[in-house]
């Protein structure tokens, strides 16, 4: 149990809801406490509303001072203009943490005779109490509950299908809560996420103090408009990375990026050239790009992913131009894609057609041996000690290649298969994925899968389950492995 103050804003077991009433669809507040009841929060809500008996089938209060209890959280959605007051109440209660989701404080352009910030910070300060936003959209635990049987969720769109041990920091609620809206993609989900807003008295640099020792976080994502506390945010991030992968998009730097921070959230952007400076001297991973973040992350939880040991990539491909095309990406990365000894060729000629390829990329096209593809190749390139990376293109399913429809696309018609094969289709997967991944284990050397069938085919998702990572083309793996190899060079002399 974390005696970091941060975790019981992560774990109340109340809660009063401000804002929230019985009609669906008209208020923020309202959508809020359906997203916690929907959750299986399994502590008391307190609904606090001056008309209503009951909100959401829960009692309701007139005030604050009305509640048998003190509730170890407030949620706030009201006009800001009333929060000062609310904030009184909650502090006279003798409540200490709040979400203010409220908005408007000072986020329009040229807004500059708004106090509201201001006087809700004197109040807290009076009281003891502290509060994240305003302008966020709250919190999201799956850890709340050690089963995992229910969630504290004020802002997902979506229950995730499974808990990580990913937890997610930023100054946009939509970074923090809209991208899980896809189960599939990426199917590691998300632990905690927190979004934090305009920061008037809690900052992502509290909650990457709080991060850098959570047992329930092993990779940290961050998104970034301004840092408040930059002495500060350097010495925490050198800490964490020497230990934990954090990742980061940074919204600021660009004029126009700047300008719509500074209506955003009232905060004013910095220097590009100084946050990579920073980037560069913390470890920490920057991508400008979603996708890349969340690649990135999925990468780096899985348990079967081990840091590679340097920048070396050995590629195996059944088609001539996506090999190409990953080894020119890559050295323009700034990976290396070493011709192998040849020693190691010559043993790759013997087992290979004469159309194939066999220097780097192994192109084994025309080589029907699915075991040389998944099995064979990549554990001699480990055992070689010639390469720290594997990619391999190719690796589609077995049953859709048995499959063709005919030339009016009417029916759907199966090939004859073998007898043996037919009997051994539904062992095949585990049969040539999980030797692989063992020895990527053994060799300490990362395999990424490239499967362009998609990557919510079904094999895809087999590779994924029996704990591989799967690609749909070549560009997104090449991009991160490059800048995961950097961090791991950066942890390797950290340590």
């Amino acid at each position: 149990m974390s005696t970091h103050f941060l975790h019981d804003f992560l774990t109340p077991k109340s809660i009063a809801v401000y804002g929230a009433n019985n009609t669906f669809g008209t208020t923020m507040g309202t959508m809020l406490l359906i997203r916690i009841i929907n959750s299986n929060f399994k502590g008391k809500i307190f609904p606090i509303h001056l008309k209503l008996d009951t909100v959401l089938g829960y009692k309701a209060y007139k005030s604050i001072a009305d509640v048998p209890e003190v509730p170890d959280l407030a949620m706030i959605v009201l006009p800001p203009k009333v929060v000062p007051q609310v904030f009184r109440e909650c502090g006279e209660k003798g409540v200490k943490r709040i979400i203010l989701i409220s908005g408007g404080f000072r986020e329009l352009i040229g807004d500059r005779k708004n106090t509201l910030t201001e006087e809700i910070i004197e109040i807290a300060n009076n009281y003891g109490m502290r509060f994240t936003g305003p302008n966020c959209l709250g919190a999201y635990n799956s850890w709340i509950y050690p089963n995992g049987e229910g969630r504290f969720n004020t802002m997902m769109w979506r229950e995730q299908l499974k808990r990580s041990k990913f937890s997610i920091v930023s100054q946009s609620g939509t970074l923090a809560s809209q991208l899980w809206l896809d189960s599939e993609y990426p199917d590691f989900n998300v632990g905690k996420a927190i979004s934090v807003g305009n920061e008037a008295n809690i900052d992502l640099v509290d909650f990457l103090d709080y991060f850098k020792d959570d047992e329930e976080t092993d990779v940290i994502g961050l998104y970034i408009e301004e840092i408040k506390r930059g002495k500060k945010f350097i010495q925490l991030a050198k800490e964490i990375t020497s230990k934990k992968p954090i990742i980061v998009i940074y919204g600021g730097g660009s004029q126009a990026g700047n300008r719509a921070i500074k209506s955003h959230t009232g905060s004013i952007g910095g220097n590009m050239k100084i946050f990579d400076a920073m980037i560069k001297e913390t470890g920490i991973i920057k991508t400008d790009y979603v996708e890349e973040f969340l690649d990135i992350s999925s990468m780096l939880l899985s348990p079967n992913f081990p840091y590679p040991k340097g920048k070396r990539v050995g590629i195996i491909t059944f088609a001539g131009g996506p090999g190409a095309l990953i080894a020119n990406n890559a050295e323009r990365k700034g990976l290396i894609v070493p011709e192998f000894s040849e020693t190691l060729q010559s043993k790759l000629k013997k087992m290979l057609p004469h159309t194939a390829s066999w220097t780097n990329p192994i192109d084994i096209t025309f080589d029907m041996n699915i075991f040389n593809l998944y099995i064979t190749f990549p554990k001699m390139l480990m055992k070689s000690g010639e390469i720290d990376i594997i990619i391999i293109y190719g690796a589609m399913g077995f049953r859709s290649m048995a499959t063709f429809e005919d030339q009016n696309n009417k029916i759907s018609q199966h090939l004859e298969l073998r007898e043996d094969m037919r009997d051994r289709m539904d062992d095949m997967e585990q049969m040539v994925i999980t030797p692989t991944i063992k020895n990527s284990q053994k060799y300490s050397v990362p395999v990424i899968y490239i499967n362009p069938q998609s990557y919510a085919d079904p094999w895809s998702k087999k590779i994924r389950e029996l704990g591989g990572i799967v690609f749909q083309f070549w560009d997104r793996p090449v991009n991160c492995i490059e800048k995961i190899c950097n961090y791991a060079e950066y942890r390797r002399k950290s340590n």
